[in-house]
């Protein structure tokens, strides 16, 4: 079966964390015997590879070629906040990808597109003119924006003619629902892991320093000033506590300027973008993984939460913020704590409660390995994707 991809990020290499979960899923399904075709924006690298047996193409979307600033770094959410002349790119994107798409899309046998806005319009065409099926992943921001916006009738649009929806969680497929999407057409299908990368590794940790690690995008809605300031509340009782976050992002000078100002320069420290292999070993030195996501200005949330499931498969304990898709991972008490978003004392209280109950700690670690191993290896959910290509794909 050739399946065909539309998707505004994907990685140029495996230490590149652009759209890494999407490659992570195509990898899976190339590995079960089909054919994956990717069509993706110009970041700046290359136009055509492989990786790890997925064709990649990207094309460019804006003229001089070097003017290009819509894909790629933070994201189109937030790089179209740059300005005018980025916001006008958004609109050339749209027609490039509508023809990139019928030129490069037109012998698949199905198309599976992600973020429906602004990548569905060319997987609509491709139905249109072709006769090629498509079904759409929603991650949940789309849903916000789109509200935020005002064109829903748009999103809405595109997804009544897609085959299938696919929501992350159960808190997109409940936005979708509020928004008047057919329930018939939608499942759930969350984000994965590499259950054979992301593993327990036999290390020996620094019993005199707790280390607490966080990752994602230096990004508002991920929550870091939040935990940040947590740690100066953590310190009053556990003077041997250390933060370490990984990610990079729009918001990285303000966090620094924050952790100088709260005098914790000896507590977090900000990492840049890491390799695979070394995020992998950074999960396994730690004893606490916290992701202290925010519903952010725009009315934008986590749709999952997938360095959560990471951590889990890792072995470690997890607090995340009781918003979003965490909640599908995470249940109170059992394989993880919950707390408020935003709510500094809350996050403390839940950290300092962890530090001073290793059964604790240790009863939700092991539960959270079980749940990610039952619910969220990458071979299993791209099992479940193949399902629905099979189901939908062009009739011969």
């Amino acid at each position: 079966m050739k399946i065909g991809v539309i998707t505004s990020a994907y990685p140029e290499h495996e230490d590149d964390p652009h759209g890494i979960f999407v490659h992570r899923l195509m990898k899976e399904v190339v590995k079960m015997g089909h054919e994956v075709r990717v069509l993706a924006p110009y970041t700046g690298d290359r136009t055509e590879y492989q990786l790890d047996g997925v064709y990649v193409q990207k094309f460019n979307y804006f003229y001089p070629k070097r003017f290009q600033k819509l894909a790629g770094r933070s994201g189109m959410i937030d790089n179209v906040k740059e300005g005018f002349f980025v916001k006008v790119q958004f609109l050339s994107f749209i027609i490039f990808n509508v023809v990139q798409s019928c030129r490069k899309l037109k012998d698949m046998d199905v198309v599976h597109v992600q973020w429906p806005i602004p990548n569905g319009l060319g997987a609509l065409f491709l139905k249109w003119v072709y006769r090629i099926p498509y079904i759409s992943t929603v991650y949940g921001e789309e849903v916000y924006l789109s509200k935020r916006y005002h064109v829903t009738h748009i999103l809405k649009f595109l997804l009544h003619w897609s085959s299938k929806i696919i929501m992350i969680s159960n808190a997109t497929y409940k936005a979708g629902l509020n928004i008047g999407l057919s329930r018939h057409k939608l499942d759930i299908i969350p984000f994965g892991v590499d259950t054979s990368f992301y593993r327990p590794l036999n290390f020996t940790k620094d019993e005199k320093i707790f280390h607490i690690l966080s990752v994602g995008y230096l990004i508002e809605r991920k929550g870091f000033m939040y935990l940040i300031s947590s740690i100066k509340e953590v310190i009053k009782v556990h003077k041997n506590v250390k933060l370490k976050i990984v990610g990079s992002g729009p918001q990285e000078q303000q966090l620094k300027n924050h952790i100088s100002k709260l005098n914790l320069e000896d507590h977090v420290e900000i990492f840049g973008n890491i390799s695979d292999v070394e995020l992998l070993n950074m999960y396994n030195f730690s004893d606490l993984f916290i992701l202290p996501s925010i519903v952010d200005s725009q009315g934008n949330t986590e749709g999952l939460g997938v360095v959560l499931i990471e951590a889990m498969a890792c072995g470690l304990p997890v607090i995340g913020s009781n918003i979003g898709g965490i909640t599908d991972i995470i249940q109170d008490g059992e394989n993880g704590l919950l707390v408020n978003q935003k709510d500094i004392h809350e996050l403390s209280k839940s950290i300092n409660k962890l530090i001073e109950n290793p059964d604790l700690k240790e009863k939700i670690a092991r539960e959270g390995y079980q749940n990610v191993q039952n619910k969220f290896s990458w071979k299993k959910i791209a099992q479940e994707y193949v399902y629905h290509y099979k189901l939908y794909q062009k009739d011969i």
